[in-house]
């Protein structure tokens, strides 16, 4: 008997459906100070992706937090995109995730629905080349951040060389489908549903 509940446990965590329950015992964001610790975290298990803060003292989601974010993200990108789980977290490989409570704004940015705005536009997130992206740490959770939606900019940036698609949906450039969009309303519930 005990063999078969270690069995289903194994199969259970190694296989588990896009369906899948998690939950988290310990909250999403941290305090940092980097005069008691490393600027830079690495996220453990991941192809070399790191996280930091935009200042000194400052909040950060938990390196645990951005870690199953990170999983859930690359599984539902597998199933959405038809390729491995494995070959999703690769495209994300390196990537340095910025990290601050103190929001930014910058001169010109597009909207989901590719509209172009100009003057001082508020943004909750950044890529800011193909390594490196900057998310708004607004509240407690990941699933209410930019950090999905960063990711599918990466993704696209690193695959397109040259741009990572900034006006989304619009037709000026190419790269993000409605496809892209649903993948991120689905992993945020996910992350939701899970208090992440």
């Amino acid at each position: 008997m005990r063999l078969l509940k270690f069995s289903m446990i194994i199969v259970i965590i190694l296989f588990p459906s896009s369906n899948a329950c998690y939950y988290q015992p310990y909250s999403s964001v941290v305090e940092f100070d980097c005069m008691r610790s490393s600027l830079i975290e690495e996220v453990p298990g991941t192809p070399g992706i790191v996280t930091l803060t935009s200042n000194c003292k400052d909040y950060r989601f938990d390196v645990r937090s951005i870690k199953t974010a990170l999983d859930i993200f690359s599984r539902e990108y597998a199933l959405q995109f038809n390729v491995s789980e494995s070959a999703a977290m690769a495209l994300l490989s390196g990537l340095r995730i910025e990290l601050s409570a103190i929001p930014r704004t910058v001169p010109a940015a597009y909207s989901v629905e590719g509209i172009f705005l100009q003057g001082e536009v508020a943004v909750s997130g950044l890529a800011l080349d193909r390594d490196n992206i900057w998310v708004e740490v607004r509240t407690s959770k990941i699933s209410s951040s930019s950090l999905i939606h960063e990711l599918v900019h990466t993704i696209i940036w690193r695959k397109n060389i040259v741009h990572a698609d900034p006006d989304h949906e619009g037709k000026e450039f190419s790269g993000w489908t409605k496809e892209h969009t649903k993948l991120i309303k689905r992993v945020n519930k996910i992350l939701l549903d899970a208090d992440i």
